[in-house]
């Protein structure tokens, strides 16, 4: 009798871990779809797009890539995107880590309310702000600056950041920093020697996060940025459908290089971004 029960549990359960399997296959193919159909449209002609859209192509147009990155000054604006992105990745990373270790490690009146503070950033929509910003940055005389333009995309990056780190560095055992606090260890060298490495899967989390915000940001480089080389690659990408609106194989290497950066940076750091969440999630 056991037995048999035995058996209809494990029946039971090979069933639904396939129907799970099959459900997020499904789910799977339909969010990896339109990548592919983008990035192989974009090694077509026209004729072959819409001839035989789901076809593989015959010859690779790779003049496609050539052209959108040189006529259409994808390079440019790639090469801008680089750096506005690292730049915030590290600003806001620096910045929020710090914030985190105060709030995880150590003890003040008014800790939970900052803490809801920063938690209450994430809630905030660029589109509410984006006016009085455009207002107060055009008395200032303030366009055209992508340092200013790093601090904007840190100032909606930080939350993201402090909300991950901090639940992992609550989970970081107090004996290290008391074991250092011993051995003369001041607060500085503590986080930078100790705690920063340690929480470096978090970090990698909230970066890839930040990475995917900041390099989709559209609307801060569109109401900030009026040069053309100073130009992003989304407001890039906004400008080459209007030049280039016939050319469809030019158009997909276009958008194909803008979502090939952060699919890599996820491929190559998914291990650690994975650790960092579930560490965080049990230990915080």
């Amino acid at each position: 009798m056991e037995t048999s029960l035995n058996r209809k549990a494990k029946r039971k359960k090979r069933i639904c871990q396939i129907l799970l399997y099959a459900i997020l296959s499904v789910f799977a193919v339909i969010c990896l779809y339109p990548v592919f159909f983008t990035l192989n449209s974009s090694l077509k002609d026209n004729t072959d797009i819409f001839a035989a859209p789901f076809s593989l192509p015959g010859t690779p147009q790779w003049e496609n890539y050539v052209r959108a990155w040189t006529i259409g000054k994808m390079g440019v604006y790639f090469k801008n995107s680089i750096v506005l992105t690292t730049a915030t990745l590290f600003v806001s990373a620096l910045i929020g880590s710090l914030a985190s270790y105060i709030l995880a490690k150590f003890k003040f009146k008014g800790k939970g309310f900052v803490y809801l503070l920063f938690i209450a950033g994430m809630m905030v929509p660029i589109q509410t702000v984006i006016i009085p910003l455009a207002v107060t940055f055009g008395k200032l005389g303030i366009v055209n600056n992508f340092p200013v333009l790093v601090l904007l995309y840190s100032a909606f990056c930080l939350s993201m950041t402090v909300f991950i780190v901090t639940g992992y560095m609550k989970g970081l055992p107090d004996e290290l920093e008391e074991a250092a606090v011993m051995d003369g260890a001041d607060p500085v060298i503590i986080f930078f020697r100790i705690i920063l490495p340690l929480s470096m899967p978090s970090l990698v989390s909230a970066s890839i996060f930040n990475f995917v915000s900041a390099w989709n940001n559209l609307l801060f480089p569109l109401v900030f940025i009026s040069k053309d080389s100073m130009k992003t690659i989304s407001i890039g990408l906004l400008s080459f459908f209007g030049a280039y609106t016939s050319d469809y194989g030019a158009v997909m290497a276009a958008i194909g290089v803008s979502i090939i950066p952060p699919i890599i940076m996820y491929i190559l750091l998914q291990e650690k971004m994975e650790k960092g969440l579930t560490a965080g999630a049990v230990k915080g």
